[in-house]
Formats: C-alpha cells, structure tokens, sequence
C-alpha cells in the first residue's frame, strides 16, 4: 500500500501544470519578499561610512555574485510566469495553460537567465 504523498505525486505528476506553475509563483514570491526585507534592511545598516566600505567588499565577492544569480533566476521566473497566470486570467490561452507554462515561462525564462547569468558569471565569479 501506498501512502497519499506518493499517489498525490503518481496522480498530479507533470498533468497538471498549473500546480507546478502554483508552487513556483509562491516560492518565487516569498524569496522576492524575503530579499525586499534583506535589502532595506542592509540598505539601513550601510549609513556609516566604514560600514559602507566593508559591505562593499562583501558585495564583491563570489558567493555574493552566485546569490545575484539565484536572485535573476527568481525575479524571471516569478515575472514570466505573473504574465503568464495574467494572460489565462484574461482568457487568452485558456485551454494552453500546461504548454504556455513550459514553453513560455520555463523556455523563454530559460533563454533570458542564461543570457544575463553568463556575463554576471564571468565578470563576477570567475573574474576574482
């Protein structure tokens, strides 16, 4: 007998892309919120100007530029899929949800990270 977790996966497993679409449009936006608060708050903290010079250092820094990385690949992912969910609202492509989904948010979100990821990675990781 299998548990409910391992139906729930068997019966919803890539069919229905509007639960995938869900659970990244909510990922994504709880990261965007918690980066928001990070940033005011960092943006707070820097008005001392030795504290400022420091912070600085710490932006440069690889693991800094690998979390700029990450931070496009949510700021895509959330916009693409936002116009995606906003389009289906609007009726435009209702009955495509699941291809407009791929194609769209991951395919072209796909394109455009790898576009701005490459030089970021260049210049920012590989380039100390």
């Amino acid at each position: 007998m299998t548990n409910l977790a391992t139906q729930s996966v068997r019966k919803y497993k890539w069919k229905y892309s509007g639960h995938v679409a869900y659970a990244v449009q909510r990922a994504t936006g709880l990261g965007l919120l918690f980066y928001l608060f990070l940033h005011v708050h960092t943006i707070h903290e820097l008005r001392d100007p030795a504290e400022f010079d420091k912070a600085l250092i710490a932006f440069r820094s690889p693991v800094f530029k690998l979390a700029e990385i990450g931070l496009l690949l949510t700021v895509i992912l959330h916009a693409l899929n936002g116009i995606r969910l906003t389009m289906v609202d609007m009726g435009v492509g209702l009955t495509r949800q699941r291809t407009m989904f791929w194609y769209f948010a991951i395919g072209i979100g796909a394109l455009i990270f790898i576009a701005g990821a490459i030089p970021m990675f260049m210049h920012g990781v590989l380039h100390k």
